[in-house]
């Protein structure tokens, strides 16, 4: 409808009114003060105190808020203009507000207002009805995200390492911790297929057995062998159900009698008492790195609130160099069977600043698992580096400011770098034991180019083999 037309701004406003009413559900005839002289409802009342707004300024029937509103639909002056519709929260004579959306039309020859209003009672308590199904919907999720909790609480407090499977895609769905003593980083595993954990020989064996599972055939474990550890296994399994969905939940049981996974190792309680209360760090991981155990002087290195958030979780996590230094801490334990003071850095979980510490490890059996015994000294905030780096350092400098005046500033600059250079290399290759791989990806150099380098400054022989590495 065209409130503006010609045609109803010709009639007489009671008439007009009159005819509006029977397409609206209010309407309110104004005279030029404001005041409301007339009221017709539609054909259905939307209240029965609506003539009790006779006589009254319309603006002081509304709610506060919608006062602004009311004063921009007053203003239509022309026969040709036309307001847009607002929403006004209508006050009745017993307190109570409905909202309506009132548009007017100004009627020249009488010098009144037509305000005609669309009750919206309705698409409120549709609002309302969205907006307390939206609050069921933010406690119902609060309630399942209590629930997620707990059962992530009791599956990762289980000392047997399990791991649940999708059974039409067979790959990891969820690790608990304790599963990290056998398969690695939980994380990295997640999303894999089940099969890659074991040999490829083994791989038709293990299909046929969980899917004698999936189809709820009852049958013992199968034997096999982890492929990153090299150690035998038992694993098992059973078909739960998720709504349509079928998932297996595999056990996996080291061979090894006498162990159990999650657990401390087979110590007495004074030595295991010692290592807690010990003023070092100390941990326990798997050879992937994954931390297994650890003691309360590492917790206050790490800044780590409680042991629950570091169980199961890769070592990396806390070095400075991440993989570098993890890479490099495993790699010469596994070469060597020991590491000493290797000098890096502990990073902490509130941001503060990292810790320089020494870390010592050695490499260590539980049956046929193996492990990783780490010891973490922090060391002295005025610790220095040995005094020969900082001589030949301090030397070369007096060097180069002797050279002012006798050669150009760039050639002072070019073997400025040079120095700077050498020293990074040595102190990479220091860092690292002399592993040149890990100390081109420290600088972040590749292999060829920080053999080039080395050959420039002499620190290797030039007929040395470009894989002296391998």
């Amino acid at each position: 409808m065209n409130l503006a037309s010609p045609e109803l701004n010709a009639l007489n406003t009671n008439l007009a009114a009159s005819l509006l009413a029977h397409s609206v559900d209010l309407v309110l005839v104004i005279d030029q003060s404001g005041m409301i002289e007339r009221v017709i409802d539609g054909s259905k009342p939307i209240h029965s105190k609506t003539q009790s707004l006779l006589g009254k300024k319309w603006i002081d029937t509304v709610a506060i808020d919608s006062q602004p509103k009311v004063n921009a639909l007053l203003k239509t002056t022309t026969n040709s203009e036309e307001q847009n519709w607002r929403q006004v929260n209508q006050e009745m004579g017993d307190s109570s507000s409905i909202p309506i959306q009132f548009s007017t039309l100004f009627f020249e020859k009488q010098n009144k207002l037509i305000a005609i209003g669309k009750d919206l009672s309705s698409l409120s308590t549709l609002q309302q009805k969205l907006v307390q199904s939206q609050q069921e919907i933010e406690r119902d999720y609060a309630s399942l995200h209590a629930i997620e909790n707990r059962y992530l609480q009791l599956f990762n407090s289980i000392d047997q390492a399990y791991l649940i499977i999708d059974s039409m895609t067979l790959k990891i769905l969820e690790v608990n911790k304790s599963a990290g003593f056998l398969v690695g980083d939980l994380k990295k595993i997640q999303g894999k297929l089940f099969t890659n954990l074991f040999p490829a020989k083994d791989h038709i064996a293990i299909q046929e057995y969980l899917a004698g599972s999936k189809s709820g055939i009852m049958q013992s474990s199968i034997h096999t062998t982890l492929e990153n550890l090299k150690e035998d296994v038992e694993i098992s399994s059973v078909l739960l159900r998720e709504g349509n969905h079928n998932i297996c939940l595999a056990t996996i049981k080291p061979k090894a009698s006498g162990i159990q996974i999650g657990n401390a190792s087979d110590q007495s309680v004074l030595v295991s008492q010692a290592v807690e209360d010990f003023q070092d760090g100390f941990i326990i991981c798997s050879a992937n790195g994954v931390i297994l155990t650890a003691n309360n002087a590492f917790l206050t290195m790490s800044q780590s609130t409680q042991k629950d958030n570091i169980l199961g979780k890769s070592f990396e996590l806390w070095l400075g160099r991440t993989s570098i230094d993890l890479k490099i801490i495993l790699g010469t334990v596994r070469e060597h069977g020991v590491i000493k003071d290797y000098a890096t850095t502990i990073t902490t979980d509130d941001g503060s600043s990292p810790l320089n510490v020494a870390i010592s490890a050695t490499h260590f059996n539980a049956g046929k698992l193996s492990a990783v015994a780490i010891g973490i000294h922090q060391l002295s905030k005025t610790a220095r580096e040995p005094a020969s780096k900082s001589d030949s350092l301090g030397k070369n400098a007096k060097e180069l400011t002797q050279l002012v005046g006798k050669v150009p500033l760039k050639q002072i600059v070019t073997e400025t770098t040079d120095i700077i250079e050498k020293l990074c290399i040595l102190a990479a290759l220091d860092l690292t034991m002399s592993n040149r791989a890990s100390a081109a990806e420290l600088l972040g150099l590749s292999r060829q180019g920080l053999y080039i380098k080395m050959r420039r400054f002499g620190i290797v022989d030039s007929n040395a083999s470009d894989d002296l590495d391998s």
